[in-house]
């Protein structure tokens, strides 16, 4: 990236400052727990993944063949989480957790006016006001945003999952 022209070099720069945006205000509505503002931040046909473990050093890489803790191929998969949560369905996270999301290292991997393709790491903490715990997750996105008519979406998040060895409920909200 630094040794670009300056028209690349703004086109790069520009397309960060988009990334940047998205999974910020992702992080925010997912603290607010603002689920119609979180959920349009996803194209209908987005995909959604969260790949399990396989061993120490490698994660799964099909979710069509191999087990994954989240893999929607839609929108609507997300719809349907947060139908659960509204509806008091998810009892295991009644009262949902405090999280505050924190994402950085964001690096644009590829980008066009339609698209742009990145990679983040991440760390959220929960607060449980059941037990009165803190804990926290992190790992990496993978991400492909969309130019659409509605402004940039998520067409594509895989989130990689770093500790395998959960110490709460996982679900969309806590990654």
């Amino acid at each position: 990236m630094l040794d670009q022209k300056p028209d690349a070099l703004t086109a790069d720069i520009r397309a960060a400052r988009i990334a940047e945006q998205v999974l910020a205000m992702e992080g925010r509505f997912l603290d607010l727990q603002d689920w119609d503002a979180w959920l349009d931040l996803y194209a209908p046909d987005c995909t959604y993944w969260v790949p399990i473990w396989m061993d120490e050093d490698t994660a799964t890489t099909d979710p069509q063949s191999q087990m994954s803790l989240i893999y929607h191929t839609s929108r609507t998969g997300l719809e349907e989480r947060v139908l659960r949560i509204r509806t008091r369905k998810s009892v295991t996270a009644m009262p949902l957790p405090r999280t505050v999301h924190m994402v950085s290292n964001i690096l644009v991997v590829s980008q066009s006016d339609t698209e742009i393709e990145g990679t983040a790491a991440w760390n959220v903490q929960h607060y449980d006001p059941r037990v009165g715990k803190r804990t926290s997750n992190c790992g990496h996105y993978e991400f492909t945003l969309a130019n659409t008519a509605g402004g940039w979406k998520i067409a594509r998040k895989k989130v990689i999952l770093l500790d395998d060895m959960l110490p709460a409920v996982i679900d969309f909200y806590g990654l």
